[in-house]
C-alpha cells in the first residue's frame, strides 16, 4: 500500500501465447514491459495493478503480424488502462446515471473518471439485440422543428425505445417492418405516412390510436367547437329578443391565402394524392396538410376563434396600474411587490409591460407646474403689487400738464455710476438684494455710489479713480 492506493505487482507465468490474428501458438519471446491497470476499489481505496507482460514473435510466416503482446482473459484488453471488471462497473454507472452524476458517484467509489469518459463508454457498448416487439408504438420527433423530423419506435409492453429512424416517411417505416416480422399491433397517431408504411411492411397487423393522441385530438375538437359556437353558450336572459347576427367571413390576405390552400389540398385529395405527396408538392408540413384535409369548411381555419389563454401577468394588472398611477415606476420594485403576491413569471415579462406603460404615459400632455423663485437666506421676497392699486396709464389733460412740476434734468440716456462700490453682504457672505426703488428715488437724478454726489450729463463720475500715467501716455 502506498498512500491512498493499493498497488499490486504481478506477472504472467504461462509458457507461451496465441497470436490474435492467425491463432498460431508461439513461445519465442521478443521483449517484456510493464502495464499499469486501474482495478475496482479494495477496502475503499484505489487499486492499481502493475502487470509484467511479454511480447512474442509470430511463428506463422504468412501472418501480417510480426509480434504480438499476450493478454489475460477477463483482466486485460488491447490498449486498455483499466481492467475488464472496472470497465463493466463504470459502464453500468454510466447507463444508470449518465455523465455528470456518474462522474460524482465514481469519485465516491475510489475510481474517479470524467463525464466524457463515461459517455465514451456508453458509445462503445455494443447495440443490444432484441426481438421484434408484439405491440409497437410509432411517433415522430423533431430534429429541427418545422424542417427535419425523425421516427421513434417503442415497445409498448416494456415501455422501452426500440429504434430511431432518421426520417419520417412511409418507405423507411415499411422497410423496418419488413426486416423485423412479428409485429401484431401498431399503435400510431393519425399520420398518413405511418399508416402507409404499416400497410406495406405489416399488412396483417392491427393499427390502433394511442390514448394520448385520442385525448389530445378530442380536446382540440372540443375547443374548436366551443369557440365556433361561443354565442350559443351565453345566458339567454341577457340576450335581446332579436335574430342572431351572422358573423361575416374573415377577410384579409391571410384569410384569402388560407382559403386558397384549402382548395388546393382538397383538389389534390380528389385526384387521389396522399398527405405525404401533397405536403411535398405544396411545400407544407404534413400536419398542416392534414388539418386542411380534415376541415370541410375553410371558414373554420380563418375564423380566428382560437381561445386566448390568460397570461401570468393578467391577475396582477389592476395592482400594477394602481401602483403606476401612484408614481411607482421602478420595474424591479414592482416585480418584488407582485412576487410577494404570488406572481411566478419572469422579470422580462414585466419589463415589456412597463415599457408599454411608459410609451402610453409619454403620449399624454404634461401639466406645467408653476416655477417658484428661491430667495437667498436672510432676505424677504418682494411684495407683489395688488391689482387694485395698479391703474392703467392715462393720457394727461392740458390742465394737468400746466399744474405738473417741471421734468427732472436727467433722462434714461444720463450716465451711470462707473465706480466699483462693493455691494452690501450678509453675515453668511450672500449678496443682499437691493430694495425696491421708491417714487422719490425714481424721481431724483442718479448719484455716485461712492461719494453720493449727483451725476451730471457730460461729466465723469466724481468717485472714479484717476487714470494712470502709462494709460494716459498710451492713449496719447
Amino acid at each position: 500500500m502506498a498512500g491512498k492506493s493499493v498497488r499490486i505487482r504481478a506477472r504472467i507465468s504461462g509458457v507461451g501465447s496465441v497470436c490474435p490474428a492467425c491463432g498460431a501458438a508461439s513461445v519465442r519471446v521478443h521483449s517484456r514491459y510493464e502495464r499499469r491497470l486501474a482495478d475496482t476499489a479494495a477496502g475503499g481505496q484505489e487499486t492499481l495493478v502493475h502487470l509484467q507482460v511479454r511480447r512474442f514473435f509470430c511463428q506463422n510466416g504468412a501472418c501480417p503480424r510480426v509480434t504480438f503482446a499476450e493478454q489475460v482473459t477477463g483482466l486485460t484488453s488491447r490498449y486498455a488502462r483499466r481492467t475488464t471488471g472496472l470497465g463493466e462497473t463504470l459502464g453500468a454507472v454510466a447507463l444508470a446515471l449518465g455523465g455528470r452524476a456518474g462522474a460524482r458517484l465514481s469519485g465516491r467509489l475510489a475510481c474517479p473518471v470524467s463525464r466524457s469518459t463515461l459517455l465514451r463508454l456508453i458509445r462503445a457498448l455494443p447495440e443490444p439485440s432484441f426481438a421484434a416487439p408484439r405491440v409497437l408504438g410509432v411517433d415522430d420527433f423533431a430534429l429541427r422543428r418545422g424542417h427535419v423530423y425523425g421516427t421513434v419506435l417503442v415497445d409498448i409492453e416494456t415501455r422501452r425505445p426500440v429504434d430511431l429512424l432518421p426520417e419520417r416517411s412511409a418507405d423507411s417505416f415499411g422497410s423496418w417492418l419488413d426486416s423485423r416480422p412479428g409485429v401484431e399491433v401498431i399503435c400510431r397517431d393519425r399520420g398518413g405516412c405511418y399508416a402507409e408504411g404499416a400497410a406495406r411492411g405489416a399488412p396483417l397487423a392491427i393499427q390502433v390510436a394511442d390514448r394520448w393522441h385520442l385525448l389530445h385530438n378530442l380536446a382540440d375538437a372540443v375547443e374548436r367547437a366551443a369557440a365556433r359556437h361561443r354565442s350559443c353558450l351565453r345566458d339567454e336572459a341577457s340576450q335581446p329578443e332579436t335574430a342572431p347576427a351572422i358573423q361575416p367571413p374573415a377577410q384579409g390576405q391571410r384569410a384569402n391565402r388560407t382559403r386558397y390552400r384549402h382548395a388546393e389540398v382538397h383538389a389534390a385529395l380528389a385526384r387521389g394524392l396522399t398527405i405525404t405527396q401533397i405536403s411535398r408538392a405544396l411545400h407544407l408540413d404534413r400536419k398542416t396538410v392534414r388539418r386542411y384535409a380534415t376541415t370541410p369548411d375553410p371558414g373554420d381555419l380563418c375564423s380566428g376563434t382560437r381561445a386566448v389563454q390568460p397570461g401570468l401577468l393578467d391577475p396582477y394588472l389592476p395592482y400594477l396600474h394602481q401602483r403606476w398611477d401612484e408614481g411607482c415606476r421602478g420595474t424591479e420594485q414592482l416585480h418584488r411587490e407582485i412576487r410577494a403576491r404570488g406572481y411566478r413569471g419572469s422579470l422580462r415579462t414585466l419589463r415589456r409591460h412597463t415599457a408599454r406603460l411608459r410609451r402610453e404615459t409619454a403620449r399624454q400632455p404634461l401639466r406645467q407646474r408653476p416655477r417658484q423663485r428661491k430667495w437667498p437666506p436672510g432676505s424677504s421676497p418682494r411684495p407683489a403689487t395688488s391689482p387694485t392699486t395698479t391703474a392703467p396709464p392715462s393720457t394727461p389733460s392740458p390742465a394737468d400738464a400746466l399744474n405738473s412740476p417741471p421734468p427732472a434734468p436727467w433722462s434714461a440716456s444720463s450716465p451711470a455710476c462707473s465706480c466699483t462700490a462693493p455691494a452690501a453682504t450678509s453675515p453668511a457672505g450672500l449678496i443682499r438684494p437691493r430694495p425696491a426703488p421708491s417714487a422719490s428715488y425714481v424721481a431724483s437724478p442718479p448719484a455716485c455710489a461712492r461719494t453720493g454726489q449727483p451725476l451730471l450729463p457730460g461729466s465723469p463720475c466724481p468717485g472714479a479713480p484717476a487714470p494712470s500715467k502709462a494709460t494716459s501716455t498710451g492713449s496719447r
